[in-house]
């Protein structure tokens, strides 16, 4: 789809190039911004050349804010919830890898704070029997501490699966888009024009896009501007939804941002198979020590969490 309008900005007809431009413009594809400077730069029609440059400067604007034709598709298609589920199942092993291995680590702690308290024999008799108990090293610490047993912050598993499903990508049709086309662009009141554009986007023919950017360029109420641009995104991130589930490159960008986010994710010692600490066990890590990096890696999993829940 993009390939397709970024083809048109050398269009031989000056009349496509304009209204290509104004579509660019009307959906901030900031992945049109250099196109549209190398077209601005060659274009010989002053009216072309006007848009383009109201284009580029819209364009540029959106990508100074951050704004991503991707990440907006994913927003709106529940992408981003799919993806969400597979850094939830991430962050899940994690947190009882982590476990696992501090409890391990705390215990070998234990262990020699307690040969260093009590003497070597008495250590490996009594105290080395207590601290191999059923709660483990970790537990038991958090236990002499009055904490009770220690538990992976709730929440992980806890997304109900209704709503975190992307939506399935729709096929964009050919239905006539006239009677819509004709009130959008000569009826006189505002509410109906704004009713035309809602209907266009609900038909879900691409062919919509050039009349919709003219009337985000061109029509004097802001309401109208405000729908005609709505729709128009909403009929150009169906069709991209559509040919990148068509072509794999969904699926592809998918696991592509799957494998970012557990990439993100704390990294674990192979050779353990516990979350590899800054300072290691053998690094003179005291039992606070590594209590300090248990909470600030789970604190930054929580915060990581509520973060995306906002969105």
């Amino acid at each position: 789809m993009l390939e397709v309008l970024l083809k048109g900005l050398d269009h031989a007809d000056a009349a496509v190039r304009l209204d290509v431009a104004r579509v660019l413009g009307m959906l901030d594809e900031t992945r049109a911004l250099e196109p549209l400077r190398r077209r601005y730069e060659i274009e010989p029609d002053a009216n072309v050349r006007a848009v383009i440059a109201w284009a580029g400067r819209r364009v540029y604007e959106a990508q100074q804010a951050g704004y991503d034709t991707l990440n907006a598709l994913y927003r709106y298609f529940n992408v981003d919830r799919e993806l969400a589920r597979v850094q939830d199942a991430a962050e899940q092993a994690l947190l009882r890898q982590l476990e696992q291995g501090l409890d391990t680590d705390l215990r070998q702690q234990l262990e020699k704070a307690s040969k260093r308290r009590m003497g070597l024999t008495l250590a490996a008799g009594i105290g080395g029997t207590m601290l191999a108990g059923p709660l483990g090293g970790l537990a038991a610490a958090r236990m002499a501490a009055g904490t009770g047993p220690l538990e992976i912050s709730p929440g992980f598993d806890a997304r109900p699966h209704l709503g975190t499903r992307r939506t399935p990508a729709t096929r964009p049709t050919n239905d006539d888009i006239s009677v819509w086309v004709k009130r959008l662009r000569e009826s006189l009141a505002p509410a109906a024009r704004e009713q035309a554009a809602l209907e266009l986007s609900h038909l879900n023919n691409p062919a919509a896009l050039p009349y919709l950017a003219a009337a985000f360029a061109l029509d004097p109420a802001d309401k109208v501007r405000d729908a005609a641009q709505r729709a128009g995104k909403l009929l150009y991130w169906n069709a991209l939804y559509w040919q990148m589930e068509q072509d794999g490159t969904l699926q592809a960008e998918i696991e592509r941002r799957a494998a970012a986010l557990r990439a993100a994710l704390p990294q674990h010692d192979a050779s353990h198979g516990a979350p590899r600490l800054d300072k290691g066990i053998g690094g003179g890590n005291s039992e606070s020590d590594v209590q300090t990096d248990v909470s600030e890696i789970l604190r930054r999993a929580q915060l990581e969490r509520a973060r995306r829940k906002k969105k």
